[in-house]
Protein backbone atom coordinates (compact mmCIF):
# COMPACT_ATOMS: atom_id res chain seq x y z
CA UNK A 1 0.00 0.00 0.00
CA UNK A 2 1.51 3.32 -0.80
CA UNK A 3 1.73 6.35 1.58
CA UNK A 4 -0.68 8.56 -0.53
CA UNK A 5 -3.25 5.24 0.00
CA UNK A 6 -2.46 5.48 3.57
CA UNK A 7 -2.83 9.10 4.81
CA UNK A 8 -5.52 10.12 2.93
CA UNK A 9 -8.49 11.94 4.03
CA UNK A 10 -11.97 9.92 4.97
CA UNK A 11 -14.07 9.70 1.57
CA UNK A 12 -16.34 12.22 2.76
CA UNK A 13 -13.31 14.90 3.57
CA UNK A 14 -12.06 14.26 0.02
CA UNK A 15 -15.71 15.03 -1.65
CA UNK A 16 -16.26 18.12 0.60
CA UNK A 17 -12.71 19.41 -1.69
CA UNK A 18 -13.29 19.64 -5.33
CA UNK A 19 -9.87 19.63 -5.95
CA UNK A 20 -9.46 16.18 -4.70
CA UNK A 21 -8.71 13.57 -6.73
CA UNK A 22 -11.48 11.66 -5.68
CA UNK A 23 -13.86 14.09 -5.71
CA UNK A 24 -12.50 15.13 -9.69
CA UNK A 25 -12.74 11.35 -10.46
CA UNK A 26 -16.51 10.60 -9.65
CA UNK A 27 -16.93 14.42 -10.76
CA UNK A 28 -15.61 13.48 -14.56
CA UNK A 29 -17.62 9.86 -14.50
CA UNK A 30 -21.15 10.85 -13.29
CA UNK A 31 -22.00 14.11 -13.46
CA UNK A 32 -23.63 14.31 -16.92
CA UNK A 33 -26.82 13.20 -15.37
CA UNK A 34 -27.15 14.83 -12.01
CA UNK A 35 -29.83 17.35 -12.99
CA UNK A 36 -32.23 15.31 -13.83
CA UNK A 37 -31.78 13.10 -10.65
CA UNK A 38 -32.11 15.62 -8.83
CA UNK A 39 -35.20 17.59 -9.80
CA UNK A 40 -36.78 14.09 -9.80
CA UNK A 41 -35.83 13.73 -5.91
CA UNK A 42 -37.35 17.33 -5.49
CA UNK A 43 -40.26 16.41 -6.96
CA UNK A 44 -40.79 13.60 -5.11
CA UNK A 45 -40.61 14.97 -1.89
CA UNK A 46 -42.93 15.10 1.00
CA UNK A 47 -43.27 17.99 3.24
CA UNK A 48 -40.70 18.49 6.27
CA UNK A 49 -41.64 16.46 8.95
CA UNK A 50 -39.21 17.37 11.72
CA UNK A 51 -38.16 20.71 12.48
CA UNK A 52 -34.75 21.93 13.20
CA UNK A 53 -33.74 23.52 16.05
CA UNK A 54 -31.18 26.44 17.40
CA UNK A 55 -27.43 25.41 17.41
CA UNK A 56 -27.55 27.00 21.09
CA UNK A 57 -30.35 24.18 22.10
CA UNK A 58 -29.03 21.21 20.32
CA UNK A 59 -25.54 20.79 17.66
CA UNK A 60 -27.09 19.80 14.86
CA UNK A 61 -23.59 17.16 14.71
CA UNK A 62 -24.37 15.97 17.78
CA UNK A 63 -28.05 15.11 16.53
CA UNK A 64 -27.23 13.58 13.42
CA UNK A 65 -24.96 11.07 15.15
CA UNK A 66 -27.03 10.14 17.90
CA UNK A 67 -30.03 9.62 15.42
CA UNK A 68 -27.97 7.48 13.36
CA UNK A 69 -27.29 5.37 17.02
CA UNK A 70 -30.71 5.39 17.31
CA UNK A 71 -31.29 3.68 14.11
CA UNK A 72 -28.81 1.65 14.55
CA UNK A 73 -30.71 0.90 17.96
CA UNK A 74 -34.22 -0.10 16.48
CA UNK A 75 -32.92 -2.02 13.77
CA UNK A 76 -30.70 -4.48 16.28
CA UNK A 77 -30.91 -5.38 19.52
CA UNK A 78 -27.57 -5.37 20.59
CA UNK A 79 -25.46 -2.93 17.66
CA UNK A 80 -21.78 -3.23 17.97
CA UNK A 81 -19.91 -0.27 20.23
CA UNK A 82 -16.57 -0.37 18.95
CA UNK A 83 -16.69 3.28 17.74
CA UNK A 84 -17.92 4.23 21.33
CA UNK A 85 -14.99 2.51 23.19
CA UNK A 86 -12.37 4.35 20.92
CA UNK A 87 -14.25 7.75 21.43
CA UNK A 88 -13.63 6.44 25.44
CA UNK A 89 -10.18 5.84 25.02
CA UNK A 90 -9.81 9.50 23.45
CA UNK A 91 -11.61 11.16 26.64
CA UNK A 92 -9.13 9.11 28.77
CA UNK A 93 -6.03 10.64 26.76
CA UNK A 94 -7.88 14.03 27.71
CA UNK A 95 -8.26 13.20 31.46
CA UNK A 96 -11.52 12.19 31.46
CA UNK A 97 -12.51 8.74 32.38
CA UNK A 98 -15.94 7.48 31.25
CA UNK A 99 -15.27 4.19 31.11
CA UNK A 100 -17.93 4.03 34.38
CA UNK A 101 -20.62 5.68 32.27
CA UNK A 102 -19.94 3.22 29.27
CA UNK A 103 -20.12 0.61 31.33
CA UNK A 104 -23.56 1.72 33.35
CA UNK A 105 -25.15 2.22 29.78
CA UNK A 106 -24.53 -0.92 28.07
CA UNK A 107 -25.50 -2.47 30.91
CA UNK A 108 -28.76 -0.83 30.96
CA UNK A 109 -29.19 -1.40 26.87
CA UNK A 110 -27.97 -5.27 27.42
CA UNK A 111 -25.35 -4.66 24.92
CA UNK A 112 -21.92 -6.00 25.55
CA UNK A 113 -18.90 -3.99 25.27
CA UNK A 114 -16.55 -5.16 23.35
CA UNK A 115 -12.56 -5.91 24.17
CA UNK A 116 -11.60 -4.65 21.15
CA UNK A 117 -12.52 -3.67 17.56
CA UNK A 118 -14.04 -6.49 15.52
CA UNK A 119 -11.74 -7.84 12.51
CA UNK A 120 -15.01 -7.58 10.32
CA UNK A 121 -18.45 -5.82 10.31
CA UNK A 122 -20.69 -8.15 11.98
CA UNK A 123 -23.53 -9.23 8.98
CA UNK A 124 -26.92 -10.57 10.26
CA UNK A 125 -30.41 -12.12 8.92
CA UNK A 126 -32.69 -8.79 8.76
CA UNK A 127 -34.55 -7.55 10.04
CA UNK A 128 -34.09 -8.03 13.94
CA UNK A 129 -36.26 -6.59 16.46
CA UNK A 130 -34.91 -3.62 18.28
CA UNK A 131 -33.51 -3.11 21.20
CA UNK A 132 -36.20 -2.56 23.85
CA UNK A 133 -35.08 -0.06 26.28
CA UNK A 134 -37.21 2.32 27.98
CA UNK A 135 -37.68 5.44 24.49
CA UNK A 136 -36.03 7.91 27.08
CA UNK A 137 -33.59 5.61 28.08
CA UNK A 138 -32.72 4.82 25.04
CA UNK A 139 -32.34 8.98 23.33
CA UNK A 140 -29.97 9.94 25.98
CA UNK A 141 -27.85 6.67 25.85
CA UNK A 142 -28.08 7.52 22.11
CA UNK A 143 -26.74 11.17 23.35
CA UNK A 144 -24.13 10.25 25.30
CA UNK A 145 -23.00 7.81 22.98
CA UNK A 146 -23.30 10.11 19.82
CA UNK A 147 -20.29 12.22 21.88
CA UNK A 148 -17.97 9.88 22.21
CA UNK A 149 -18.43 8.66 18.46
CA UNK A 150 -17.58 12.30 18.04
CA UNK A 151 -14.29 11.98 20.20
CA UNK A 152 -13.42 8.95 18.23
CA UNK A 153 -13.65 10.85 15.18
CA UNK A 154 -11.73 14.11 16.11
CA UNK A 155 -9.78 13.03 19.18
CA UNK A 156 -8.81 14.48 22.45
CA UNK A 157 -8.94 17.85 22.06
CA UNK A 158 -12.43 18.20 20.69
CA UNK A 159 -13.46 16.04 23.45
CA UNK A 160 -11.68 18.02 25.69
CA UNK A 161 -13.64 21.49 24.67
CA UNK A 162 -16.94 19.48 24.41
CA UNK A 163 -19.55 19.17 27.04
CA UNK A 164 -17.56 16.06 27.94
CA UNK A 165 -14.69 18.52 29.10
CA UNK A 166 -16.72 19.52 32.00
CA UNK A 167 -15.28 16.36 33.44
CA UNK A 168 -11.58 16.32 32.86
CA UNK A 169 -9.47 15.35 36.35
CA UNK A 170 -12.55 12.67 37.26
CA UNK A 171 -14.14 9.79 36.51
CA UNK A 172 -17.94 10.32 35.01
CA UNK A 173 -20.76 8.22 35.93
CA UNK A 174 -23.86 7.06 33.63
CA UNK A 175 -25.84 9.87 34.83
CA UNK A 176 -23.56 12.35 34.38
CA UNK A 177 -23.55 11.39 30.56
CA UNK A 178 -27.07 10.94 30.11
CA UNK A 179 -27.49 14.03 31.84
CA UNK A 180 -25.62 15.75 29.11
CA UNK A 181 -28.56 15.26 26.35
CA UNK A 182 -30.36 18.72 26.08
CA UNK A 183 -33.80 18.70 26.27
CA UNK A 184 -34.21 20.23 22.35
CA UNK A 185 -31.49 17.09 21.27
CA UNK A 186 -34.07 15.00 23.17
CA UNK A 187 -37.11 16.11 21.54
CA UNK A 188 -35.14 15.76 17.92
CA UNK A 189 -34.57 12.04 18.87
CA UNK A 190 -38.12 11.45 19.78
CA UNK A 191 -39.58 12.96 16.27
CA UNK A 192 -36.86 10.79 14.96
CA UNK A 193 -37.97 7.58 16.50
CA UNK A 194 -41.43 8.66 15.34
CA UNK A 195 -40.47 9.01 11.61
CA UNK A 196 -38.26 5.80 11.33
CA UNK A 197 -40.70 4.10 12.72
CA UNK A 198 -43.70 4.99 10.25
CA UNK A 199 -41.61 5.86 6.85
CA UNK A 200 -37.83 3.92 6.82
CA UNK A 201 -38.42 0.72 9.00
CA UNK A 202 -41.79 -0.62 7.01
CA UNK A 203 -39.73 -0.35 3.91
CA UNK A 204 -37.02 -1.84 5.65
CA UNK A 205 -38.43 -4.70 7.22
CA UNK A 206 -39.59 -6.70 3.68
CA UNK A 207 -35.85 -6.49 2.89
CA UNK A 208 -35.24 -10.04 4.34
CA UNK A 209 -31.86 -11.23 3.79
CA UNK A 210 -28.12 -9.78 4.88
CA UNK A 211 -27.91 -6.76 6.81
CA UNK A 212 -24.98 -4.60 8.24
CA UNK A 213 -24.58 -1.73 10.69
CA UNK A 214 -21.89 0.47 10.10
CA UNK A 215 -20.39 -1.97 6.61
CA UNK A 216 -17.09 -1.30 5.96
CA UNK A 217 -15.53 -2.10 2.56
CA UNK A 218 -12.49 -3.75 1.02
CA UNK A 219 -11.25 -0.40 -0.02
CA UNK A 220 -11.51 0.90 3.33
CA UNK A 221 -8.22 -0.02 3.78
CA UNK A 222 -7.40 2.94 0.93
CA UNK A 223 -9.67 5.37 2.23
CA UNK A 224 -11.46 5.33 5.14
CA UNK A 225 -15.30 5.05 4.59
CA UNK A 226 -17.98 3.17 6.42
CA UNK A 227 -21.84 3.45 5.22
CA UNK A 228 -24.72 4.05 7.79
CA UNK A 229 -26.39 0.81 6.58
CA UNK A 230 -27.09 -2.14 4.23
CA UNK A 231 -30.35 -4.15 4.43
CA UNK A 232 -30.34 -6.97 2.01
CA UNK A 233 -28.77 -5.42 -1.26
CA UNK A 234 -29.51 -1.81 -0.67
CA UNK A 235 -26.98 0.82 1.23
CA UNK A 236 -28.84 3.41 2.73
CA UNK A 237 -27.58 6.38 4.02
CA UNK A 238 -28.91 7.99 6.71
CA UNK A 239 -29.13 12.28 6.52
CA UNK A 240 -30.71 14.60 8.83
CA UNK A 241 -29.98 18.14 7.23
CA UNK A 242 -33.07 21.03 7.10
CA UNK A 243 -32.38 21.56 3.63
CA UNK A 244 -34.15 19.34 1.42
CA UNK A 245 -31.99 18.74 -1.92
CA UNK A 246 -30.32 15.88 -3.27
CA UNK A 247 -26.58 17.16 -3.22
CA UNK A 248 -23.75 16.16 -5.11
CA UNK A 249 -21.93 15.20 -1.91
CA UNK A 250 -24.48 12.93 -1.09
CA UNK A 251 -24.72 10.80 -3.88
CA UNK A 252 -21.32 10.76 -4.55
CA UNK A 253 -20.63 9.53 -0.96
CA UNK A 254 -23.21 6.69 -1.48
CA UNK A 255 -21.31 5.83 -5.01
CA UNK A 256 -17.85 6.21 -3.24
CA UNK A 257 -19.12 3.04 -0.47
CA UNK A 258 -20.59 1.38 -3.17
CA UNK A 259 -17.13 1.41 -5.41
CA UNK A 260 -14.94 0.84 -3.02
CA UNK A 261 -17.11 -2.39 -2.19
CA UNK A 262 -14.08 -3.74 -4.79
CA UNK A 263 -15.03 -7.63 -3.96
CA UNK A 264 -18.86 -7.29 -4.04
CA UNK A 265 -18.49 -8.48 -0.72
CA UNK A 266 -21.90 -6.90 0.33
CA UNK A 267 -24.33 -7.85 -3.08
CA UNK A 268 -24.82 -3.97 -3.13
CA UNK A 269 -28.01 -3.76 -5.75
CA UNK A 270 -29.18 -0.71 -4.62
CA UNK A 271 -28.37 3.03 -2.94
CA UNK A 272 -30.71 4.86 -0.98
CA UNK A 273 -30.54 7.81 1.01
CA UNK A 274 -33.06 8.85 3.94
CA UNK A 275 -33.68 12.38 4.49
CA UNK A 276 -35.02 11.83 8.72
CA UNK A 277 -37.05 15.53 8.29
CA UNK A 278 -39.09 14.65 5.45
CA UNK A 279 -39.36 10.71 6.02
CA UNK A 280 -38.16 10.70 2.91
CA UNK A 281 -36.59 7.80 1.25
CA UNK A 282 -35.32 8.14 -2.20
CA UNK A 283 -33.29 4.61 -3.58
CA UNK A 284 -32.22 4.03 -7.02
CA UNK A 285 -31.04 0.92 -8.94
CA UNK A 286 -26.83 0.77 -8.64
CA UNK A 287 -25.82 0.01 -12.25
CA UNK A 288 -28.56 2.36 -13.86
CA UNK A 289 -28.00 5.29 -11.35
CA UNK A 290 -24.50 4.66 -12.54
CA UNK A 291 -25.49 4.88 -16.47
CA UNK A 292 -27.53 7.89 -16.12
CA UNK A 293 -25.60 9.91 -13.96
CA UNK A 294 -22.49 9.11 -16.79
CA UNK A 295 -24.92 9.45 -19.93
CA UNK A 296 -23.38 5.98 -21.18
CA UNK A 297 -23.57 2.58 -20.33
CA UNK A 298 -21.54 2.28 -17.02
CA UNK A 299 -20.94 -1.27 -16.04
CA UNK A 300 -20.26 -1.23 -12.01
CA UNK A 301 -17.06 -3.78 -11.64
CA UNK A 302 -15.20 -2.05 -14.08
CA UNK A 303 -15.99 1.77 -12.31
CA UNK A 304 -14.67 -0.34 -9.09
CA UNK A 305 -11.49 -1.17 -10.81
CA UNK A 306 -11.19 2.33 -11.94
CA UNK A 307 -11.63 3.69 -8.41
CA UNK A 308 -9.36 0.68 -7.03
CA UNK A 309 -6.83 2.42 -8.96
CA UNK A 310 -6.98 5.73 -8.54
CA UNK A 311 -6.78 4.88 -4.72
CA UNK A 312 -3.80 2.95 -5.22
CA UNK A 313 -1.77 5.32 -7.15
Amino acid sequence: MTESSITRRPLTRELEDAGSSVRQFLDARFSSGLRDIQRRYREGAPPLAVPGVARADADPGTVGTAADWLLRFLVHPQPELHLVMGGAAACRRAGIDVAPALASIAGSLGVPLPARPPERVRIFTGPEPGNDADPALLARSCWGLALLTEAFRSGPMVAARGPLGRFQGRSVSGDDLLGLAPSAGLLQLAAFRSVFETALLPSLAVRIGPWALGPKFAGSELIRADADLIAAGVLMELKTSAKLSLGVQDLFQVIGYALLDFDDDYHVTELGIFSARYGYLATWELGPLLSELAGREVSVEPARDEFRCLLLA
